[in-house]
């Protein structure tokens, strides 16, 4: 997700070009056929079955496919992703278990710090993890937005020192805003040679900063994915210079969807963690937002439930509206992406290749950003919050909301006082579980 410039009562934080709409979740496989057996031993001479043909059997039946294997444990994919003695130290994937987007704290005109004592508490509750995200653009004066650099690295300065203070464990998140990402979009390779610069600056900076509880996570949502696939490598490779030990966060291009996810393949470097932001269904958590293009067509949803089918009252009666008032885009997006039902079991099952891409590589995952605006109904909100962290959690994949007390937030800001959302920090963390590991 970009970052929001102007801080003001209910702020998005807007998405990037780069975000879809959730497409229709794909069929389940058929299930497995074997051939007959007699047509995979054609060739057999008649005399010599009598003696070869039970061994033979056995092999084959040994060889054979057999019905799909059981999706991989979580004890097992917990243990996949920790490596102590060369990678990740597992001690580390916890506290990278639960956490939360901290924006405008860094960014706008007048930034926000979060209250210290909510901070404790979050932190006591058991969000051990914060995603601190900083606009890198203010490190690139080839982009004219090189001013007032020093003042952001002094609120940057203090904002880490709080949070590792506290007992947080931190990324910091580089998360350039548009000038970069039409630069990258348009001039992939000058845009990289930037971004390495930038960290360079920050890498030297917080050379000896907390290097066991801070991460540095190389590039949100990369503008131009196609690029991103060959400039990753490098993009680690110019940043290990200057911070050689440092466990960093890298990710697919685009909007890091889970698809891109699992079919990422892995760098030769133990010392990475991989991240995925999820919005799915987008129809659903980004209903009613009020940023980019006047026509779009999220802009005039509103009151959609989750869990939702086609057929329920509420999804017909905002079908109806949005006819009624001439919403034909509208009223065709949502019925695309409600083809198929909304239900915890579809995220899980979109969740299940990225447990299976851990079992397989063994490498530590996150789902760095999930969130759903506070345009859609309380209640719904929090049944689709939990039911993402318990797809993550399933698969020992950390997860970090987005965000804290802007659009997307799970705490108010009203009167000077910050107040979490009972109903939302419930089902991100539930009260049985504080302060537990998942």
């Amino acid at each position: 997700m970009g970052l929001p410039r102007e801080p003001r009562t209910r702020a998005p934080a807007a998405a990037l070009r780069g975000d879809e709409p959730a497409r229709a979740l794909p069929a389940a496989d058929a299930a497995r056929l074997s051939l007959p057996m007699r047509a995979l031993v054609p060739g057999l001479l008649p005399g010599l079955l009598p003696g070869l043909l039970p061994g033979l059997l056995l092999a084959l039946l040994l060889a054979l496919p057999g019905p799909a294997a059981a999706a991989p444990g979580r004890a097992a994919l917990c243990a996949a992703q920790g490596d102590s003695e060369r990678g990740v130290p597992a001690s580390l994937v916890g506290r990278l278990a639960r956490g939360f987007n901290l924006t405008g704290w860094i960014e706008g005109d007048a930034p926000t710090p979060p209250d210290p004592v909510l901070l404790r508490r979050l932190l006591a509750r058991g969000l051990t993890h914060v995603r601190l995200p900083f606009d890198g653009e203010h490190l690139m004066p080839a982009l004219g937005t090189g001013t007032g650099q020093a003042e952001r690295l002094g609120r940057l300065d203090a904002a880490l020192r709080q949070l590792l203070d506290a007992g947080f464990t931190v990324s910091l998140d580089m998360h350039p805003g548009d000038r970069f990402g039409a630069l990258h979009r348009a001039e992939p390779e000058r845009a990289l040679a930037l971004l390495d610069a930038a960290w360079a600056v920050l890498a030297r900076r917080y050379a000896r900063l907390a290097p066991d509880r801070l991460l540095f996570e190389v590039l949100n949502e990369p503008p131009n994915a196609e690029a991103w696939t060959g400039q990753l490598p490098r993009a680690v490779a110019a940043l290990r210079v200057h911070a050689p030990e440092r466990i960093l966060v890298v990710s697919p291009g685009g909007p890091q969807r889970v698809e891109a996810m699992a079919a990422l393949t892995p760098l030769d470097d133990p010392r990475l963690v991989y991240a995925f932001h999820f919005y799915d269904p987008m129809a659903f958590t980004h209903q009613g937002n009020d940023w980019g293009a006047a026509d779009d067509p999220l802009r005039f949803l509103g009151g959609l439930p989750f869990p939702a089918a086609s057929q329920d009252p509420a999804v017909r009666a905002v079908a109806a509206r949005l006819a009624r008032e001439g919403r034909a885009d509208s009223a065709a997006e949502l019925a695309r992406q409600i083809r198929q039902p909304w239900t915890a079991e579809a995220i899980d099952r979109q969740f299940a290749p990225v447990g299976d891409w851990i079992a397989r590589h063994r490498r530590p995952v996150i789902a760095n950003e999930f969130g759903a605006l506070d345009t859609a109904p309380l209640a719904d909100r929090a049944r689709w919050l939990a039911a993402v962290r318990a797809a993550a959690e399933r698969r020992c994949i950390g997860w970090t909301h987005w965000d804290y007390a802007d659009a997307f937030g799970f705490v108010t800001r009203r009167d000077g006082a910050e107040r979490p959302v009972a109903a939302l920090l419930d089902a991100l963390i539930p009260p049985k579980a504080a302060g537990r590991a998942p």
